[in-house]
């Protein structure tokens, strides 16, 4: 097991010092308000459905430790939020024809689905290259598996344009989230989703995309264009997942923009370390904390991002498909992966907090000038 992991310890000085660490960018009034996010990235709930009666597989592992298992050491984490995103790469289904011709095709049970509430997740981002695993059964299927453990889902994938509305004291924040195989064939149904949701009366619009180059620590240019998209048209706050890896951060105006959180529970790999990418070990990624805040009139004034070094697996090789939140060496090194893709200087990692970056105000100026 990873030695420098020490949960109970690590969460509580996490809730202590956080509390330290006040906004000093704007004066709330006693009547203003927050709302707390949480986003991972890629959790693959499931695996390759030949290896099922695998001891060692996803399915196998969770059958025998039970359907908390997977997100139980970062459970109290989850808990302590108001929303809790994923971006969930499998299909729930028992029985499922129409398996996509593809080189990894991810799966697992319908009551499977039941790890999302156990592990206190509250939203899943479905706008991936696996939800069609399965084709249209397996994704009538998975979202039949979500509504079931009433788990909501937002993300456009092909010709579904799903996007949700999350609502609290009266303030609602929208999410819309895709792929480049939507965005780049359907920009007129992805501006209109966005369009919807500033109608709704959406105070933030949160993007999502699901793009870039696997296991690169560079982001691309599909991903910056799409990123830019994104704030251009509304978005406030912009969250990326596909590469594995962590990737960079941008500011663009009043939007961060996180190109890359990696893996979280990923039952795609047995191993922490990938062959097929040239022996690259795939056993760092980032937990995303935001902090919106809000006026005494429910207005919005900003947020903040708390970056958490997390790593996939509480092995060292092996991967058990339970996250751990990192620390000490293991936590400094996730940072430098960050910041190599990060155009200006991060915020440094304190132990016990995470990588807490500037307040950003709403300011909402005038992009224009970004291009796609």
């Amino acid at each position: 097991m990873r030695s420098s992991f020490d949960f109970v310890k690590l969460f509580s000085a996490f809730l202590a010092l956080i509390l330290l660490c006040s906004i000093p960018a704007v004066s709330l009034a006693k009547e203003g308000s927050s709302i707390v996010l949480t986003f991972t990235g890629d959790c693959t709930l499931g695996n390759e459905e030949r290896l099922n009666y695998q001891p060692y597989s996803f399915v196998g592992v969770v059958k025998e430790q039970g359907f908390d298992y997977p997100f139980a050491k970062v459970k109290e984490l989850f808990e302590s939020d108001d929303l809790t995103i994923i971006n969930l790469e499998n299909v729930f289904c028992d029985t499922c024809n129409g398996k996509a011709s593809k080189t990894y095709n991810f799966k697992s049970p319908t009551s499977f689905a039941e790890i999302l509430p156990k592990g206190s997740v509250e939203l899943a981002f479905i706008g991936n290259n696996h939800i069609l695993d399965y084709g249209s059964q397996g994704l009538n299927s998975t979202l039949k598996a979500l509504k079931d453990q009433g788990v909501p889902w937002f993300g456009s994938v092909y010709d579904n344009p799903f996007h949700y509305i999350y609502e609290k004291d009266g303030v609602k924040i929208g999410f819309f989230g895709t792929l480049p195989t939507y965005f780049m064939l359907h920009r007129d149904e992805a501006a209109a989703t966005m369009a919807t949701l500033k109608e709704a009366g959406c105070e933030v619009i949160i993007g999502v995309m699901h793009a870039g180059t696997e296991y690169s620590g560079m982001r691309d240019r599909m991903q910056v264009r799409m990123a830019n998209w994104m704030v251009k048209n509304g978005a406030d706050l912009v969250i990326g997942h596909h590469p594995h890896i962590p990737q960079g951060m941008d500011i663009l105006g009043h939007a961060s923009v996180l190109y890359s959180l990696g893996n979280f529970s990923f039952g795609g790999n047995h191993k922490m370390t990938v062959s097929r990418r040239g022996n690259m070990r795939a056993d760092k990624a980032l937990i995303a904390r935001v902090e919106l805040k809000f006026d005494a009139d429910k207005k919005y004034l900003g947020h903040q991002v708390n970056l958490i070094p997390v790593s996939p697996s509480g092995e060292y090789d092996t991967n058990n498909y339970q996250p751990v939140l990192l620390t000490g060496e293991d936590a400094e090194k996730t940072m430098q992966m960050v910041q190599r893709d990060t155009p200006f200087e991060l915020k440094p990692y304190v132990e016990g907090v995470g990588a807490l970056q500037d307040f950003v105000k709403n300011t909402r100026d005038d992009i224009a000038d970004m291009t796609e």
